[in-house]
């Protein structure tokens, strides 16, 4: 790939990252399914970017100029004892004190297999343009989602609530731990995503909302903030709300502002470039059911509505899914590689 603005720079990247203008809009997606991944790759394949071999990813961001491999960390780390004595992953939802008894203490010796391959991407990445970067970080969306069930974790805000922050606690600690570890390791940024909100609004209501995640949440950001990499968040919905307590913790960069949820030119607005925005193309629109001249068009509008001063990197409103056509993500691609500055 001859010309610079369309391969691989990690310094594009993290200079768009911390609220400047590199040499041309970036363009970034955190998973790329299948048939798009395979059709790149020019193989047959059963991946999508859920870490992929990293010969396999590095062979696709040259392809469509992407600045970054990473890998995903998201996990629930809960285990019980079996009828047999035996550890196995929680296959049940938490209905009482009594079931969360069952749990086991948490630790992170299962991934050993995914530390091994996070060596393997910083060692394929050195001597390139490429940088690396981890997705984890989802204390809440976990305990929702896999612990308690969402209708029931609502009901336990109000009949147990000890019981909610005995959770929370438990698996933000362990992923504060983790991301001391992966810290570790030569990250270009750290992306912790975490659904915390409706496209109308916070799932839980604000003072509320508060108590339950912003020092928990800010106690995964510190190292990072300390060790001064970006931090990119990810949550679906409208998050305006808690958009100043994010910056409090030292997030430089929010994705994927769905356009259904909030505005992006409203964020861009209230924030200016102390907030780079990753996003917004929606994905159930023209990106799976347009055309590459209206995918290229939208992009466009977005760029000159809120990227021509830099912080902001052009990326769908979620990921790549299977109903998006290759020809629209890689006009989306292409319309990030000729924003030149």
């Amino acid at each position: 790939m001859s010309n610079p603005y369309r391969a691989p720079n990690i310094q594009r990247l993290l200079t768009t990252l911390k609220g400047g203008k590199a040499d041309r809009v970036p363009n970034f997606e955190v998973l790329i399914d299948n048939p798009t991944i395979g059709t790149l790759l020019e193989k047959e394949s059963t991946h999508s970017l859920a870490n992929i071999p990293p010969q396999d990813y590095i062979k696709l961001v040259r392809r469509i100029g992407q600045d970054a491999i990473g890998m995903c960390f998201y996990d629930n780390p809960l285990r019980y004892l079996d009828g047999g004595g035996k550890p196995q992953p929680l296959d049940f939802k938490i209905d009482s004190r009594e079931a969360w008894q069952r749990v086991l203490p948490v630790n992170m010796d299962h991934l050993a297999d995914r530390f091994a391959l996070l060596t393997d991407y910083c060692t394929a990445v050195q001597g390139t343009d490429i940088g690396v970067f981890v997705l984890l970080g989802e204390f809440f969306t976990t305990t929702y989602f896999d612990v308690f069930g969402f209708e029931r974790f609502m009901l336990m805000l109000y009949d147990d609530l000890e019981l909610i922050e005995m959770v929370l606690d438990v698996l933000s600690e362990y992923y504060a731990a983790m991301i001391n570890k992966i810290l570790e390791y030569d990250l270009s940024f750290l992306y912790i995503g975490d659904d915390v909100a409706y496209k109308s609004g916070l799932f839980v209501e604000p003072k509320l909302f508060r108590r339950l995640w912003i020092h928990r949440m800010d106690r995964l950001m510190a190292p990072a903030r300390e060790k001064g990499i970006s931090i990119l968040y990810h949550s679906d919905g409208d998050i305006m709300e808690i958009l100043p307590d994010l910056l409090d913790m030292g997030v430089t960069a929010l994705n994927p502002i769905e356009p259904y949820g909030m505005d992006i030119r409203e964020v861009r607005k209230r924030f200016g470039n102390r907030l780079c925005l990753v996003g917004n193309l929606d994905v159930g629109g023209n990106l799976s059911s347009g055309t590459p001249s209206m995918v290229q068009a939208e992009a466009r509008e977005v760029i000159d509505a809120v990227g021509r001063d830099g912080a902001f990197v052009l990326a769908s409103s979620h990921s790549i899914t299977p109903n998006v056509p290759t020809e629209n993500f890689l006009a989306m691609v292409e319309t990030a590689h000729t924003s030149i500055y």
